[in-house]
């Protein structure tokens, strides 16, 4: 196969990649043994005419080679060592038949199995972003409408899945030529100078932050955060970076002539910059004291740079996000004024009250002549207790307070602006990242000559683009582009330009373990780097690779030691939970309002399961405690309201806190998280089968095949069936559906007391409306956990489940080994690799059974280490 031909515009540019085809056998025909095992205990169910299950076993001869084939017989061979099949109610072999049989599978799968066979693989939509910025900083995004990846053996890291489709490759040529015209670009002709004219009516209003009367913008608000108490032009975004003439005309509004001149600023901000910024990290341009009614011209002279906006604020105005700052001023206004006092008393105090409509409420009390003063007065309880309130909620009362302001003043009034330049061009923050990037890049010629400063340019950057030193013959190649570039017309920026853009859509760029054969060590630091941090090689790792050390197992595992993340922030630790587990589905799962789990519910339950992750890994704690830990991460709320743990945390802190958890309950560990719970659910209600099926998938490792054709898409004989026990026993009468539902729901129905949030229930919930319309779950049939494992062992409840996880172990060792193989390889393991596999999960049950020494154990498997 030839990578280049899904490159035929740059394919002239570089050497092809070749990648050897698997070689392929003559098929084999099945000895006579188990040709006669086949034959007595196999065809009857499975032959070509009848196929049961859609499985055919009625062979002469196996192609050994074939990839599908030996994953047929894999089936094969497991259903048989699980004594799944013959079923009961068949003719059974003896031991002696069976494991004669078995022994012939595991020879011929093991023989005709090779370590390795990673397809070329490409960056994924992370890797690539990780990767650019790697190269360039992290001011590089990805262009609106990026093509997303597809998760193929449940991740996105599997080269079966990452195709380079047309859309994907002009959206990486298009991503290509806006990072290099950053870095290089096209000259442009100065600018002519520009004047905008910006009135009242032109300015921000965000809710209460300002008001335009009687032709003029009125501030009342001294908030620290931009959208509460600042105002700035709707229509000016400057294209240019640049010296610019600043006029703004203002004025105090109502000011009493006692009290301090007003402190107006005009700061800068940018316009992509989120509007809850705080003010004291905009640059401010100009601080001016204002007195006068009449307005106040202000002119000056500034740096402004491209995508920025003038900002006004009053920085001294009475009200402020400050609690004790609003009860002096609520203690001042209501001193001077008792009706005021009054009508804040007696009107209504919820969330309607806010801004402008909650000022003409408090205006009519003031206005009604029947208006009650008799606790108007500051040392009244009422008052305090009125003060109180306020000062608890002081964003919705000063956006209320301020339109007295408006009305009446104190305001900083703003009568007009204009902005013109600009008068001559600066560096803006975007001309200094350039400039730094280009020094990065290029360096200093000094005294060579040109050809011998850019050719080290390029070799420099293609080995650190590429993530391996590059041959002469590559950097001549693209030593030749610019030229050749340059000889048409164009500069050098320009030539650099175009080489730039041609190596960020070289196949050496977006793919990885291009190189046929073994992992090399710069392949194998490619790997070990994209897998624990999701990033290329830094520094050391490249050093390493470049020596040829890396491949030493003891450099090895010390690299892995050293990358291992540590924090729930790390890239590894939120793409691999988040697939391995499903917790990428929290954000499309919005639980039913009646749940009362909130979205920061959702956010803290995420987090949960990611600091148990790292810190599993971080203090090498034993694979038992994935499934029955003796502690876990949550908030308060999550703890009292999901968990039902009434002590043992800070019941005011809103942050996770570790809580120290009882072995052998029914919270604790990854089929005990919210997360978990509300992943194999939908926000709304349960369902076994996916619980079942998922806990197959992701913790027994033991994955159900996929759904007959032949089972019914609607379950079939269901009238008066009122619970999720009686639908699947309808449903798993059916005879092509009874084998799997045998394995699957006994563990669906063993986390059933959990329900879609991960909430405790002896019951389902018959949701009714109370007569304050408020609703309300009454017990509905019972919850039924109970059944039997397909080893024959009865569980009551979920308890039971993860004890009988736990007393096998290895089962789930050997699933998220898998797991974790397969997100690092690219490649879902094969026979051979989940041999190796198995024998480091047993080695690491009899040292300890630590976490973190069973990742590193997988990063020195042979598994790893092949392409």
């Amino acid at each position: 196969m030839i990578v280049t031909s899904r490159f035929p515009l740059i394919s002239c540019l570089f050497l092809s990649v070749v990648v050897p085809l698997p070689e392929v056998g003559a098929a084999e025909p099945i000895p006579e043994q188990p040709s006669s095992f086949l034959a007595s205990y196999c065809l009857e169910c499975h032959d070509e005419l009848t196929e049961k299950g859609e499985v055919n076993l009625d062979f002469l001869e196996i192609a050994w080679e074939e990839k599908e084939a030996r994953h047929h017989w894999e089936r094969v061979l497991d259903a048989l060592a699980d004594r799944e099949m013959p079923p009961e109610d068949e003719a059974q072999p003896s031991e002696a038949e069976r494991k004669s049989m078995l022994a012939w599978l595991d020879r011929q799968l093991t023989e005709h199995s090779r370590t390795g066979g990673t397809v070329v693989r490409r960056l994924n939509q992370d890797e690539y972003l990780a990767t650019v910025r790697n190269l360039f900083g992290g001011w590089v995004e990805l262009p609106n409408g990026f093509p997303v990846d597809h998760p193929e053996h449940g991740f996105d890291t599997v080269g079966e899945s990452l195709i380079l489709s047309p859309p994907l490759m002009a959206a990486y040529a298009e991503a290509a030529a806006t990072i290099a015209d950053e870095i290089f670009p096209p000259e442009r002709p100065s600018p002519p100078s520009t004047k905008y004219t910006v009135p009242p009516e032109d300015m921000v209003i965000s809710y209460s932050s300002g008001s335009v009367r009687d032709g003029a913008m009125r501030l009342a608000i001294g908030d620290p955060v931009l959208s509460r108490s600042g105002t700035w032009p709707s229509k000016v975004e400057l294209k240019h970076s640049g010296r610019y003439r600043v006029r703004v005309d203002a004025s105090a509004f109502a000011r009493k002539p006692d009290s301090a001149p007003m402190t107006f600023q005009i700061l800068a901000r940018d316009v992509s910059s989120d509007d809850g910024v705080r003010m004291n990290q905009l640059r401010l341009l100009n601080e001016t004291k204002i007195s006068d009614e009449e307005p106040t011209p202000i002119e000056f002279e500034a740096e402004l740079y491209e995508g920025e906006t003038i900002v006004f604020y009053w920085a001294d105005a009475p009200l402020t996000g400050d609690k004790a700052q609003l009860a002096a001023y609520l203690e001042r206004r209501f001193g001077e004024d008792p009706r005021l006092l009054a009508a804040w008393q007696q009107v209504k105090h919820d969330s309607s009250l806010r801004g402008g409509l909650g000022w003409e409420r408090v205006k009519a009390l003031m206005a009604d002549e029947s208006l009650d003063l008799s606790e108007a007065t500051l040392d009244s309880p009422k008052t305090k207790e009125l003060i109180k309130t306020m000062t608890k909620n002081v964003v919705l009362y000063y956006e209320t307070i301020a339109f007295e302001h408006f009305e009446k003043g104190p305001a900083l009034e703003i009568h007009g602006a204009e902005i013109e330049g600009p008068l001559e061009i600066v560096d803006g923050p975007r001309d200094k990242r350039r400039k730094a990037i280009q020094a990065q890049l290029l360096g200093e010629q000094g005294d060579r000559s040109e050809e011998s400063w850019l050719r080290e340019v390029l070799e420099r950057f293609l080995s650190r683009a590429f993530r391996r030193p590059v041959d002469a013959r590559t950097v001549d190649g693209f030593f030749t582009l610019v030229n050749e570039h340059r000889a048409e017309g164009h500069s050098l920026d320009q030539g650099l330009h175009l080489a730039l853009r041609t190596a960020l859509i070289s196949p050496r760029f977006l793919y990885r373990e291009i190189t046929p054969g073994p992992l090399d060590d710069h392949d194998l630091a490619a790997r070990l780097a994209y897998f624990l941090t999701v990033a290329p090689p830094d520094d050391q790792l490249r050093k390493l690779a470049d020596e040829g050390k890396l491949a030493d197992p003891k450099v090895l595992r010390s690299q892995a030691k050293r990358l291992l993340p540590n924090n729930q922030s790390a890239p590894m630790i939120s793409h691999f939970t988040g697939q391995w587990l499903d917790l990428r589905l929290l954000e499309e799962i919005m639980p039913d309002p009646r749940l009362q789990f909130t979205l920061l519910d959702q956010r803290n339950a995420r987090d949960e399961t990611r600091r148990f992750f790292v810190e599993m890994l971080r203090e090498n704690r034993p694979m038992t405690d994935f499934i029955d830990p003796d502690f876990t991460f949550t908030s308060a709320r999550i703890a009292k309201n999901i968990y039902g743990i009434e002590d043992g945390y800070n019941p005011k802190k809103k942050d996770l806190q570790r809580l120290s958890l009882k072995r052998g309950g029914r919270y604790g560990g990854l089929l005990g998280q919210a997360s978990v719970l509300m992943a194999t659910a939908n926000g709304v209600d349960t369902q076994p089968v996916v619980r079942g099926v998922w806990v197959l998938e992701n913790i027994i490792g033991d994955p159900p095949p996929p759904p007959s054709k032949a089972v019914p898409a609607i379950t079939p004989d269901t009238t008066g069936a009122t619970t999720p026990r009686e639908l699947l026993a309808a449903h798993a009468s059916e005879e092509s559906c009874a084998a799997c539902h045998r394995k699957i729901d006994p563990i669906g129905f063993a986390l059933e007391n959990f329900d879609a949030v991960g909430r405790w229930r002896d019951h389902y919930a018959n949701w009714q409306t109370d007569e304050k319309g408020r609703a309300v779950a009454n017990p509905a049939a019972p919850v039924d956990p109970t059944g039997q494992l397909p080893d024959g062992t009865p569980i009551a409840d979920v308890v039971d489940l993860k004890r009988w996880i736990v007393e096998h172990i290895d089962e789930f060792s050997q699933c998220l080994a898998e797991q974790l193989l397969t997100y690092a390889t690219g490649r879902e393991p094969n026979y051979v690799e989940r041999k190796e596999i198995a024998e480091i999960v047993k080695a690491n049950h009899e040292t300890g059974n630590g976490f973190r020494d069973l990742l590193l154990a997988l990063v020195a498997s042979e598994t790893f280490r092949t392409k």
